[in-house]
């Protein structure tokens, strides 16, 4: 698709004023976004760093939301908490406080990338926080060393790349927002992603849209390369957790909880219930699924199977090339700098990007196998950092003694390779489904007339003021996406069979 432009359309997109306008929206709500989440993220993150007790669990859950929570189920959430007439309001307007409006706003923006992102404060500084090894944070203590002066001269210095790295991170996921931007900002907060979009579906500038993709690609690339040559490996050992109470941060995380399940608890609670009407919308939802919606183009129960069936596929595929990938690798020295430059093209991609050029190249494809494509390409760098990370260092002398012994490949492949990764298999799939059932952008511009996903339909419902309807949908696709994460978890974690007792 890039390489069908010229240079003339290049220079024209990128000199008009409406580009420096999206592009300096793009980079300055990023900043801002990625500064804001680093310091509501970080008093929580110190918190689960130096604690071990329920908050802590509960604090470390919350990091599944960006990865797990769909960004169209978090923005339908949001419009029901805080939106004219939701609970925020509500609250306020019982106190005898008059609204206030907060979406379609940058603050609601920014709010929404606060949300959506400080869990990640937590993931990365926290985790490198809590491998502090806890006889240099003693010494620290015993030489007199207050909480602060502690945290500022010693543990910070000590996990500068994680600080780094979790701060490009965020800022990258900030500056390729779509759902975030489109549904709580509107159109006139529109970055690169969101205008890739409407130059493609709305406009009909398909080769605007492309420039527009080349130029967030390169961005993107810069970022990539900027994480890579932050994630160094720390320069002590890793120790025992160094626990210590504090008030302080304690009461923080709790209020950090609050506002990061409000959204989630609060679309769920008001998903089911028409509280204007006094009754409940269950008889509404069952119309819906079954006839078919023009608004939609399909009928819901196909929108939802249709969905299920290309993220399991995706799942399927996805894991099995990583493993592969993986497995090939650790027979190379070169093998994981090799894995690590797939992985940072396939991240620079976004679903946006992916699907312009999709239908700029291969047009005439079904949008069911370009959907899939889609699904595999941005499921695949998360999918094969982890699944390399256990593969390569992995510890697998038992299957030369099987070869001597005479098991074929495909007995160690069943036997052994596959029981012994079962749970790094079983996890991967999991992120690949939770992954391409939460996708919105790629699905968005790919199958919008043809093969809407259920994350469309849910967008479509919102947009045609069936706002009932898409919360309880919204938070339905939330429930099924825990609902198999929970299981996948259990099943990871039962125990496997001994081959000696099957026979």
């Amino acid at each position: 698709a890039f390489g069908n432009l010229n240079f003339e359309t290049i220079f024209s997109v990128v000199s008009s004023p409406s580009f420096k306008s999206i592009a300096g929206f793009t980079v300055k709500q990023s900043l801002l976004s990625t500064l804001l989440a680093m310091i509501v993220g970080f008093p929580a993150a110190v918190h689960y760093a130096r604690s071990s007790g329920r908050l802590s669990s509960l604090l470390g859950i919350t990091t599944y939301i960006p990865f797990f929570f769909p960004s169209i189920s978090m923005a339908i959430g949001f419009l029901s908490v805080y939106g004219r007439n939701g609970i925020f309001n509500n609250f306020l307007s019982s106190l005898g406080f008059e609204r206030v409006k907060i979406l379609y706003s940058l603050g609601a923006v920014l709010l929404g990338h606060v949300f959506y992102n400080a869990p990640i404060v937590i993931l990365v500084l926290g985790n490198a926080l809590r491998k502090l090894p806890s006889d240099v944070l003693e010494s620290s203590k015993i030489d007199g060393s207050g909480r602060i002066m502690r945290l500022l001269r010693v543990e910070l210095p000590l996990v500068t790349p994680a600080i780094i790295n979790s701060a490009l991170l965020i800022f990258t996921y900030c500056f390729t927002s779509f759902a975030v931007v489109l549904i709580l900002g509107g159109a006139q907060f529109a970055t690169l992603e969101v205008s890739i979009y409407m130059n493609f579906r709305l406009l009909a500038a398909p080769q605007n849209a492309v420039v527009l993709a080349v130029v967030q690609f390169i961005f993107i690339m810069l970022f990539g390369l900027l994480i890579s040559a932050s994630e160094k490996s720390a320069t002590f050992e890793e120790g025992e957790q160094y626990k210590e109470k504090n008030r302080f941060t304690a009461i923080y995380s709790w209020t950090f909880l609050l506002f990061e399940w409000l959204p989630i608890l609060g679309a769920l609670l008001s998903s089911f219930y028409d509280w204007t009407r006094g009754e409940f919308i269950f008889s509404r939802i069952s119309k819906l699924f079954g006839e078919k919606l023009v608004l939609i183009g399909a009928g819901l129960t196909n929108t939802l199977i249709n969905s299920l069936t290309l993220s399991a596929l995706a799942a399927l595929v996805t894991v099995t090339i990583a493993f592969l990938l993986s497995w090939q690798a650790r027979k190379t020295i070169k093998g994981s700098k090799q894995l690590r430059i797939i992985s940072l093209i396939a991240l620079s991609v976004t679903p946006s990007i992916l699907a312009v050029s999709y239908l700029t190249v291969f047009g005439g494809f079904p949008v069911p196998i370009l959907m899939l494509l889609l699904y595999i390409v941005i499921s695949l760098p998360v999918v094969l950092n982890y699944i390399s990370g256990q593969v390569i260092g992995a510890e697998l002398n038992f299957l030369e003694a099987a070869q001597i012994d005479g098991a074929s490949k495909i007995e160690r492949l069943r036997y052994m390779i596959i029981p012994f990764f079962r749970s790094t298999i079983i996890y991967a799939a999991t992120v690949v489904f939770a992954i391409s059932m939460g996708e919105f952008g790629g699905s968005l511009i790919l199958g919008s007339k043809d093969f809407p996903t259920f994350a469309v339909a849910i967008y479509r419902l919102n947009g045609s003021r069936y706002l009932l309807e898409a919360r309880f949908l919204s938070s339905a696709l939330g429930i099924i996406i825990i609902s198999v994460v929970s299981v996948s978890r259990w099943f990871a974690q039962k125990p496997e069979r001994s081959i000696r007792n099957t026979g």
